[in-house]
């Protein structure tokens, strides 16, 4: 849940891709309170009575007593017999406000590895934050839109700690080998089933005549997507990445095609019982086949 997110209502996305997406919209709040608390820092040394929502309190806080004992403000905010501290704790002061925002930004860099503990520790400190404003703020009515921000950004980072336990729970289900015993032999698979059940037997006949997967596919790496579309209960994309030509069926990739300069190909898998094929012909037309049937294509021109 990010405070500025769009998406594509009519594109298909993989359960797996649909939880990292949502994990990365989360944790992109924390930059997001990084930069709005900054831009706010600004404004307050240069006095520009300007403020923005989306920013974290105790670094505005510790900038703003910095401003005043050490007499930035314009003479009409004090009394007239204060005595100012000099420019050391101005500037001490500020590298504290500073050393906070880094805190959320190093929260985010760990949470983008998957160390959750740190989206946690994240999620803790700016709880503290609006512990902090509330109580040295009161509520009312000025600042109940500041409160829903807060509200807004810790139930967003509680919703990424709770992703990314369901794209652990995916992971083990996909990675999990399960075996079955047949006589004497023993079948070694990667299944993860859908609604319904089938016997022993032939859930032994099906993932026995399935393709390996060789990897997972990587959402985040730089490609070109020639081909991608929904057919027979799987999502399927034939891309390239680098120099290498990917055919993957569920966020898995089964076949891969190496080759500098490219020449006719054609990657099969077998999936679920199902074969799909992705290639380009020598005539340069893409395709996707399932079953034989040809579900999407395209010229390619380069």
């Amino acid at each position: 849940m990010s405070l500025f997110n769009g998406k594509n209502q009519n594109q298909y996305i993989a359960p797996a891709q649909m939880l990292e997406n949502r994990y990365k919209s989360s944790i992109s709040n924390l930059l997001i309170v990084v930069a709005f608390t900054a831009v706010n820092i600004f404004l307050l040394v240069t006095n520009s009575n300007s403020y923005f929502l989306f920013s974290a309190y105790l670094p505005y806080f510790v900038a703003d007593l910095a401003m005043y004992i050490c007499g930035k403000y314009p003479a009409e905010y004090y009394y007239g017999d204060e005595i100012f501290y000099d420019n050391t704790y101005f500037a001490l002061m500020l590298a504290f406000a500073v050393v906070i925002l880094l805190v959320y930004v190093l929260c985010w860099f760990m949470a983008r590895k998957k160390k959750v503990g740190w989206l946690i520790f994240g999620l803790v400190f700016f709880c503290l934050d609006t512990v902090a404003f509330v109580v040295l703020n009161g509520v009312y009515s000025e600042v109940i839109i500041d409160i829903i921000f807060h509200i807004w950004v810790i139930v967003s980072l509680a919703g990424g700690i709770a992703t990314h336990k369901k794209i652990k729970k995916l992971a083990a289900q996909s990675a999990e080998p399960v075996y079955y015993e047949n006589g004497t032999e023993d079948a070694e698979y990667l299944s993860v089933q859908s609604e319904g059940y089938i016997t022993e037997a032939e859930e032994l006949q099906q993932v026995c005549a399935d393709s390996p997967v060789l990897r997972m596919a990587d959402p985040d790496v730089k490609s070109r997507i020639f081909l991608e579309t929904q057919a027979a209960g799987h999502y399927i994309v034939y891309r390239r990445v680098k120099k290498v030509n990917e055919l993957i069926v569920d966020g898995r990739v089964y076949g891969e095609y190496e080759a500098l300069v490219e020449m006719p190909h054609n990657l099969a898998a077998v999936v679920g019982g199902t074969t799909i094929e992705a290639g380009c012909g020598a005539d340069s037309k893409m395709y996707i086949n399932v079953n034989g049937e040809t579900v999407a294509k395209k010229l390619r021109l380069v």
